[in-house]
């Protein structure tokens, strides 16, 4: 007569050694998960920001051309050659995130942040200033014009994201 040998289940469930190594895996893949979305997320406003700026940039040349006819809307009039702005000044405008332009901004919102401004949202601020620039004999003086687009609205000045656009004007 043959005797039959007791047969081994094989063990069910996962070692401790495999749970410590799951656990492991899972420490490093979620921090990495989390800041692959939050680059992904600083890229799309970045390309937002650059896609609207073409538009933010002409309104704001639109401003400085009309300060120089002496009929602005936001600012106050300047001669051409003349800087702007005027010292302890801050010649900033807001945007919505479509690109249009809301209205003014003080220096205090300009420094502190916006959200929103005669009650729709900011999403973008341009600051506009004016330098003298270097002047060669026989040619006609220039200043040294920046724009520079700041997002988001709502962030302190210091930890805006900008994009600065330069350009020559008389």
């Amino acid at each position: 007569m043959k005797s039959s040998t007791p047969c081994r289940v094989a063990s069910r469930g996962s070692s401790l050694v495999e749970a410590v190594i799951a656990v492991g895996v899972l420490a490093v893949a979620v921090p990495l998960v989390f800041g692959a979305l939050a680059e992904a997320g600083k890229n799309g406003s970045s390309a937002q920001a650059e896609t609207r700026a073409t538009w933010i940039v002409r309104a704001c040349m639109r401003e400085i051309e009309a300060s120089r006819d002496g009929r602005p809307q936001y600012f106050t009039a300047t001669a051409t050659g003349q800087t702007f702005p005027p010292a302890g000044e801050v010649w900033a405008l807001a945007f919505t995130a479509d690109g249009s332009i809301l209205g003014k901004v003080s220096k205090t919102q300009c420094d502190r942040g916006l959200k929103e401004l005669d009650g729709r949202p900011a999403r973008y601020i341009a600051v506009l200033a004016a330098t003298s620039g270097n002047v060669s004999p026989g040619t006609t003086p220039m200043l040294d014009a920046r724009i520079s687009i700041e997002y988001p609205a709502s962030a302190s000045a210091a930890r805006r994201n900008k994009l600065d656009f330069h350009t020559r004007i008389p």
